[in-house]
């Protein structure tokens, strides 16, 4: 019987360039986990009034119609001044309470888990709806219409937002986007705690057409359907 060995230096050699192609990869996953865990952006300030209220004005869109993602959806934030602006770090002093309001131009895509129907985290439990004709205070929403969520897993926070009809007139299609076009508006109290830095996530998939489940592009990108709440 004839054996056939193979090259024992070359084989040694191969392993070792595989094993360390494997560390190298591990390595650099690790650094991005822990750069990302890090990861900041400038926060835009809450307008605060006189008495020391504090409330954080945003707006959601389906597209943004202009820029380099002029398809994608996104959320924007009023500063105080007035202006609006797509970003998505936001900052609310620590131990208050914060008036949220959203204005929501985006049409409704249907939650998949219908757990988060249920406004969470709310002063009292409760937001109110206002469709432009009607005002109405609720304590869950019908799953079908939701076009987005606010959701803060670390403050135990998550939001339902009513999208507008799918058919309805007027409808925007560049953002910032303007009261005089289709949206609702959604109301509610949050309560801040102690300071941090927390992650906050849209849970309805918004980039069905070019995304496997329409989690990825700007479900997974700060700046578009995701950011972060410093509270300080």
């Amino acid at each position: 019987m004839i054996e056939v060995r193979g090259d024992g230096v070359g084989t040694r050699t191969r392993i070792a360039v595989v094993v360390a192609i494997f560390v190298a990869f591990v390595g650099a996953f690790v650094a991005y986990v822990a750069v990302f865990a890090r990861y900041k952006t400038p926060s835009v300030a809450v307008t605060v009034d006189g008495d020391g209220n504090a409330t954080l004005v945003l707006q959601t869109v389906g597209t943004l119609g202009h820029g380099h993602h002029g398809d994608w959806p996104s959320y924007l934030v009023q500063r105080p001044n007035g202006s609006w602006e797509r970003a998505t770090t936001f900052r609310v002093p620590a131990n208050s309470t914060v008036r949220v309001k959203v204005l929501e131009y985006d049409t409704q895509t249907g939650l998949r888990n219908n757990f988060f129907a249920l406004p969470q985290g709310l002063v009292d439990g409760e937001m109110t709806i206002d469709d432009g004709s009607s005002t109405e205070t609720v304590s869950t929403v019908d799953p079908v219409t939701v076009a987005h969520t606010w959701t803060i897993p670390g403050m135990g926070i998550s939001v339902p937002l009513v999208g507008v009809a799918n058919d309805a007139p007027n409808q925007c299609t560049t953002a910032p986007c303007d009261e005089s076009t289709a949206h609702r508006t959604i109301e509610f109290v949050i309560r801040t705690g102690e300071k941090g830095h927390f992650r906050w996530q849209c849970i309805v998939p918004c980039a069905p057409g070019g995304f496997l489940f329409g989690n990825g592009g700007p479900m997974q990108t700060v700046g578009y359907m995701g950011g972060y709440v410093d509270v300080v």
